[in-house]
């Protein structure tokens, strides 16, 4: 459904478009809270609640979908980053939306649309239940799950598509675009380093301290605090837990799978709806033909036949797997009858399974047994450490009483840097969990204590705070002056690349002047608006296209510290399109304009039909998301 808004994101239009949503949200606005209606309430959309777990179902959904769509399997953590939220929300105010206007889909024309999905079809062109199950079996689907998916984005898909569905875009804005992204400008330009300019004085102590005055702020120390840390880690009494061999053997054979590496092989299988395809392909495969080039034949796709190393559990037809893990290297089946089609597989490699002993992984597991006790065995030490806090007892005090540490924490700023804006050096393990937790409160301001998962329990107090500050000028001179003096040199610079720019405009000679410095003049031909140079920043090109011919300027360089000098010396228009390419490009400005309408549409929902969100909830299942994930494949 929001294809058009994806892929009309990135051009110039439908960012110029997009100028009208930021002046929508300013008006509308989106209303975020801290509450989201109750501590469970992930959303509230179009006058529902969604809690954090009905999201998560949904999230999931979209993400198989998504996978089912790119073929690849798609980190959580990745997903979120790419968008994947906003595709979802979009839908649930498109789905609102939808019921304040009663839409809705009759069962007779939901069951012709499924039976018109070609991908359902069999070689008859016919609807083929066989293919339907095989199909909602690989997308782990029921029928009835299906067919409310299919319902729900046919809806969606209508809806959206009155609003952007359109006309091609006119002739006159084609023109106008291609104007503005075809026309090339040619420019004559010389180099000019600072070297080249008169050196500035030395800034001396008056000027220093002027500058330092004037840039206070990028001088300023943040906030750093000294804390103290009574940190209670199952680490620290597992030592005192005895886990038996008879206890470990158990654990060992209650998840003997994990250590046992599977037989995987290198499987090739090709997979057919009907027997017949399938004997075709076996014939033609005894005649020595190699088995790739047969699915090919049989038109099937590579990445669908080469499943690569797998192990047994990874075939989902069990029959199948069966077979292909009895065949010897380089051999092919004859056709099995599996339990979902039919299919002949090749194996080309075999790489043999192990099982890793007990005798091999007892200390292992006998550690792990005792660290998990252990972290159990914390709650009755926390509800203890409680009791004694409230009684009056200081944190400082405790390891005379518990087997726990008390460290103390130097002052450090709240992204962890000591005073010498060095990292803070510590053996603590959770330290931004510990420093967020410190600037929370305050001194003699007692907090609850931090909650570090499979690491225990810390308690955090204040001991010192140490405002932000401006520094001293004593303790940064030696910046201010390294900064002054840049900052005079590119004065200085600017001041004589601009002379030169006044000479060359008055009728001097570029390369002329070019050959006083010891320079030389470089051409950059056909540049357009987003051309890229090595020595020409993006502002430098732009400018170009404000002059007029045989002006001259002067822009800083891409380097950052020298400065480019150049005339104007050619202006090319673009080249009216021809009459399939202006055909093209209309309807690829339509599918940006239909975007940006889009979005305009999904704005307005949120306004009129209402949204909210629960940030702190939705962060936290975000960032659950990034640490339980890997990357993406």
């Amino acid at each position: 459904m929001l294809d058009t808004l994806r892929q009309g994101a990135n051009s110039w239009l439908a960012k110029l478009l997009m100028g009208l949503l930021v002046v929508s949200f300013m008006v509308w606005g989106v209303r975020y809270n801290q509450d989201g209606g109750g501590t469970n309430t992930l959303l509230q959309v179009a006058g529902q609640n969604i809690t954090s777990d009905t999201y998560r179902n949904l999230f999931n959904q979209e993400l198989a979908q998504l996978e089912q769509e790119t073929g690849r399997r798609i980190d959580p953590a990745i997903a979120h980053q790419r968008g994947l939220d906003e595709r979802i929300i979009s839908g649930l105010l498109v789905d609102g939306h939808a019921r304040t206007l009663n839409l809705g889909l009759s069962d007779d024309a939901l069951l012709n649309l499924v039976q018109s999905d070609k991908t359902f079809q069999g070689p008859d062109g016919k609807f083929n239940p066989a293919a339907f199950r095989f199909a909602l079996q690989n997308r782990q689907m029921s029928e009835s799950s299906y067919f409310s998916t299919v319902k729900r984005d046919n809806i969606r898909d209508q809806l959206v598509g009155s609003l952007t569905v359109g006309a091609p875009a006119p002739m006159a804005l084609v023109e106008a675009v291609n104007q503005f992204q075809g026309e090339q400008r040619s420019i004559d330009y010389v180099s000019v380093p600072a070297s080249k300019a008169p050196a500035p004085a030395k800034p001396d102590e008056a000027k220093l301290k002027a500058y330092f005055e004037a840039h206070q702020d990028e001088y300023r120390a943040p906030e750093s605090r000294a804390l103290g840390v009574f940190m209670a880690s199952p680490d620290d009494i597992k030592g005192t837990i005895a886990v038996s061999d008879d206890d470990a053997k158990g654990i060992y054979q209650a998840n003997k799978s994990q250590y046992e590496k599977l037989e995987r092989r290198h499987v090739q299988l090709m997979s057919f709806q009907d027997k017949a395809a399938a004997d075709k392909a076996f014939a033609a495969l005894k005649t020595g033909k190699d088995f790739m080039a047969v699915a090919k034949d049989m038109g099937l796709a590579d990445k669908d036949v080469d499943r690569g190393l797998i192990a047994k559990k990874d075939l989902i037809d069990s029959v199948v797997a069966e077979a292909a893990f009895k065949l010897e290297t380089d051999k092919v089946s004859n056709p099995i009858d599996g339990a979902l089609a039919t299919a002949i597989v090749r194996v080309t490699e075999i790489q043999t399974g192990s099982m890793t002993s007990f005798e091999e992984v007892k200390v292992k597991i006998k550690d792990a047994r005792a660290r998990e006790l252990a972290l159990k065995q914390l709650i009755d030490f926390r509800a203890k450490i409680e009791d004694d806090r409230a009684g009056g007892k200081q944190l400082k005090e405790l390891p005379a009483k518990y087997p726990f540490k008390y460290t103390d924490l130097p002052l450090a700023s709240a992204a962890g840097e000591g005073t010498d804006g060095k990292p803070l050096s510590t053996a603590l393990s959770n330290l931004p969990a510990l420093l967020k937790a410190g600037f929370a409160g305050d001194v003699g301001v007692e907090t609850d204590p931090v909650d570090l998962g499979k690491d225990g329990w810390a308690w955090v107090e204040v001991k010192e705070v140490k405002p932000t500050r401006v520094k001293d000028f004593a303790e940064v001179r030696a910046d201010v002056e390294k900064a002054a003096l840049e900052a005079d040199t590119a004065a200085a610079l600017s001041k004589f690349t601009g002379e030169l720019a006044g000479r060359a405009n008055k009728g001097e000679d570029l390369a002329k002047l070019a050959k006083e410095l010891g320079l030389e003049v470089k051409t950059a031909k056909d540049l357009t608006r987003t051309a890229k140079n090595a020595d020409l920043p993006s502002a430098a090109i732009q400018l170009s296209f404000a002059q007029a011919k045989g002006a001259v300027a002067s822009t800083p360089a891409a380097d950052g510290t020298s400065r480019v000098v150049f005339r104007l010396t050619g202006v090319t228009p673009a080249k009216p399109l021809e009459a399939e390419k202006a055909k093209a490009a209309s309807k690829a400005l339509a599918q940006q304009l239909a975007g940006a309408t889009e979005a305009q549409y999904i704005t307005g929902l949120q306004s009129s039909l209402g949204f909210t969100r629960n940030e702190a909830l939705f962060r936290q299942m975000v960032g659950n998301a990034a640490s339980d994930g890997g990357s993406d494949q």
